[in-house]
């Protein structure tokens, strides 16, 4: 399969040890890296309502690495969340099968189900941010 790949952008990591093993590498990194931005964008929609926005993010910039200096990002997690959504609910379902603690994912589709008629719309931070305080339709909770 990996030859399929030879001189393209595209790079082949083969996985031994039989098949799913790529599905759960997949789902595992998505687990990470997805939910913690979703994570980042409630951090901030909490400081904002408390208007400690930029104290949040100076200590976040202290550090070496983290998502939540990366205010950028919350809007483009906002409008890939139509995709990103049922891709958690795949994590869900594959940390449920490992007997795994399935919160963090479901809350994360949750967050995204906010944004999900957002699909690759161009908006600010701010506007992402309010979203996260109704339900899609923007009636509150």
């Amino acid at each position: 399969m990996a030859s399929l790949f030879t001189g393209i952008a595209v790079q082949a990591h083969p996985l031994p040890g039989g098949i799913g093993r790529a599905s759960a590498l997949k789902l595992s990194y998505s687990s990470y890296q997805k939910a913690i931005r979703v994570l980042a964008a409630v951090s901030y929609a909490l400081a904002r309502d408390y208007g400690i926005e930029a104290e949040l993010l100076d200590i976040a910039q202290g550090r070496t690495t983290s998502y939540l200096a990366e205010t950028a990002y919350i809007p483009k997690v906002a409008a890939r969340s139509w995709r990103w959504g049922p891709e958690i609910g795949e994590v869900a379902g594959a940390l449920r099968e490992a007997g795994l603690p399935v919160d963090l994912a479901e809350a994360s589709a949750t967050v995204m189900s906010r944004w999900g008629d957002l699909r690759d719309t161009s908006l600010s931070i701010s506007d992402a941010l309010e979203r996260l305080h109704g339900t899609p339709d923007g009636e509150p909770d």
